[in-house]
C-alpha cells in the first residue's frame, strides 16, 4: 500500500548505501548472486493481499505473524506488546473515542525471543491509504535473526540474522460511523514488510528520505544481496475460488525459471522525469485493457481523475484499479456489475460477479497490455476472471452476488494482477519488467542456476 508520510529520527547515511552498490558492481557474473527467499500467500478474506508468515522466536513457544509482504512503501514494523488501535474520529490526524488492544497473535515481543537485541528509542511515524486512513507510530526498534516460512508449500527464507525491527505500539484509523457510534473494529495490519526502493535525502533532485527501517537496505548493508534487485512470482492457481495462492518473492536477484516468454522492460516513472517527491514506489503508464484479448475496454487516460501516467504496482493494496471511459461499457465487456445497494454517485466501492462465485468463468480473463521500453517490445498479462475473487462484501451476499477485487476510477495493477505476472526490478538503474507468470507448481523452490543479477 502507498505510504502517505514519512518521518523519522535520522536516517542511514548515504555512504553506506555507495559502499553496498560498489560490492555488487564488484560481483562475478559467473557466479549466482546471494538472494533471499521470501515465501508469499493470499489468503481469501477481507484486507488480504500478498503476504509472507514471520516465525517468531520466542524461547517458550513458536508462532506466525501475517506479515503484509508491500511492494507499496518501503519500511518494515511489526506491533509490540500493549499496542492500541484507535479510531472514530472524521479529521485529519484526530483521536477518536473508540480504541481496542491488539491482539497478542499480531504481536511480537522481543524480550521473549532468543536471538533479539535490546529495544532502543527510535521516533517514528508510518502512514497509508488515502486522507492518512491508517496511522502507525513507533518509539522503538530492535535487531533480531527473523525467519519467514509459508506453512503449504514448506518454502523458508531461513534465519536472517541482524533484520531490523521497527516497532508501534500505537494505530489511529481515520474511520468512523455517521451515528457517533464505534461499530464494528476495523481491520489493519499487524506487521508490513515494505520492499520498494530505498531512498536517502537528496533535495536536488527532488527525493525524500526513507522513514525505515528498510528490509531491503537492510540485507545490502549486510551483504546478503549485492544489488537493490528483486522478483516476485506466484505460482499456478489453486483449483478451488478460495482456495490460497503461493509465491515467492526473491531478494537480490532475478530467477529466469520463473516465467514464460520474453521478460519486457516497461516504462518505470522517476523522479528525474517528474515523479513526485513523496512517491518513492514502483510506477508506470497505465496498461491497455481488454476481455479475453478479444474486447477492448477504452480507458479514460486524459480527464480530471486518476492520473493514468502514475500507475503503481502495489502487492500491499487488495483491489486492482481501472478507470474505463464507459462504465456501462465497461460492465457490458468484463460482465462485472455495481452492486445496487452502493451508493451513487460511485464511492470507491468494489464490483461484483453477478452470481455465486464458482459461476465465475474459468475460461474469462482481463488482458493487460504494455509496451516496453525498447522499440518494437510489447508484454501481454492475462488475470484470469477468478483471480479477483479475495473477499465477500455482506451487500454481495443479500444479492447471492460474488465480490471482485476491482475499483473504478483509479490506476492499480495490484494483489490480483501480480497474481499472473512475473515482476522483477532493479533499483540501481531505475529499470522493472514483467512477464508472464503463474505456470510453476506450487512449492517450486528457487533455482539458483537460473538466477541473475540484472534485469536480461
Amino acid at each position: 500500500m502507498k505510504t502517505v508520510l514519512q518521518s523519522a529520527a535520522g536516517a542511514l547515511v548515504a555512504a553506506n548505501l555507495a559502499a553496498a552498490v560498489a560490492t555488487g558492481a564488484a560481483a562475478s557474473s559467473s557466479v549466482p548472486p546471494p538472494t533471499v527467499v521470501m515465501p508469499l500467500h493470499i489468503n481469501y478474506g477481507s484486507n488480504n493481499k500478498i503476504a509472507t508468515s514471520l516465525l517468531v522466536p520466542y524461547r517458550d513457544t513458536n508462532k506466525t505473524i501475517e506479515v503484509c509482504y508491500d511492494l507499496g512503501s518501503p519500511d518494515f514494523f511489526v506491533f509490540g506488546p500493549d499496542s492500541i488501535m484507535n479510531w472514530g474520529c472524521s479529521g485529519l490526524a484526530c483521536q477518536g473515542p473508540c480504541n481496542a488492544s491488539v491482539p497478542e497473535a499480531g504481536t511480537y515481543d522481543p524480550s521473549r525471543s532468543e536471538t533479539a537485541s535490546d529495544t532502543y528509542p527510535y521516533k517514528a511515524e508510518y502512514a497509508y491509504g488515502g486522507n492518512l486512513s491508517k496511522w502507525y507510530k513507533a518509539s522503538y526498534r530492535y535487531n533480531d535473526t527473523l525467519t519467514f516460512v509459508d506453512t503449504k508449500t514448506g518454502l523458508s527464507s531461513g534465519p536472517i540474522e541482524g533484520v531490523n525491527v521497527g516497532m508501534p505500539q500505537y494505530l489511529q484509523q481515520r474511520i468512523w460511523e455517521a451515528d457517533g457510534s464505534c461499530g464494528a473494529t476495523p481491520l489493519y495490519d499487524y506487521s508490513i514488510l515494505g520492499i520498494s526502493p530505498y531512498h536517502v535525502a537528496d533535495p536536488e533532485n527532488n527525493i525524500l528520505p526513507v522513514t525505515g527501517p528498510s528490509f531491503r537496505q537492510n540485507l545490502l548493508e549486510q551483504g546478503k544481496v549485492s544489488a537493490a534487485v528483486q522478483s516476485l512470482w506466484f505460482e499456478k492457481p489453486p483449483a478451488g475460488v478460495f482456495d490460497m495462492y503461493t509465491g515467492v518473492g526473491l531478494q537480490g536477484g532475478i530467477d529466469t525459471s520463473k516465467y514464460e516468454g520474453p521478460l519486457v522492460k516497461i516504462p518505470r516513472r522517476t523522479h528525474a522525469d517528474g515523479l513526485p517527491s513523496n512517491y518513492n514506489e514502483y510506477y508506470t503508464y497505465a496498461a491497455n485493457l481488454s476481455v479475453n484479448g478479444e474486447i477492448p475496454i477504452q480507458m479514460q487516460r486524459n480527464g480530471t481523475g486518476a492520473n493514468m501516467k502514475l500507475c503503481i504496482i502495489d502487492s500491499g493494496a487488495v483491489s486492482d484499479g481501472h478507470n474505463p471511459v464507459d462504465q456501462q461499457a465497461y460492465f457490458n465487456a468484463t460482465g462485472l456489475r455495481l452492486n445496487p445497494s452502493h451508493p451513487v454517485p460511485y464511492q470507491g466501492d468494489p464490483l461484483s460477479w453477478p452470481g455465486p462465485c464458482d459461476s465465475v468463468p474459468a475460461d474469462k480473463f482481463i488482458e493487460y497490455s504494455f509496451a516496453g521500453v525498447n522499440e518494437g517490445e510489447s508484454i501481454s498479462i492475462k488475470v484470469p476472471m477468478r483471480s479477483y475473487v479475495r473477499f465477500q462484501n455482506p451487500v454481495d451476499d443479500a444479492l447471492g452476488w460474488c465480490t471482485m477485487a476491482i475499483t473504478l476510477n483509479t490506476c492499480g495493477l495490484n494483489t490480483p494482477f501480480l497474481t499472473a505476472a512475473f515482476f522483477a526490478a532493479d533499483d540501481e538503474r531505475e529499470e522493472m519488467a514483467i512477464a508472464r507468470g503463474a505456470f510453476v507448481e506450487q512449492g517450486t523452490p528457487v533455482d539458483q542456476s537460473s538466477v541473475v543479477l540484472r534485469i536480461p
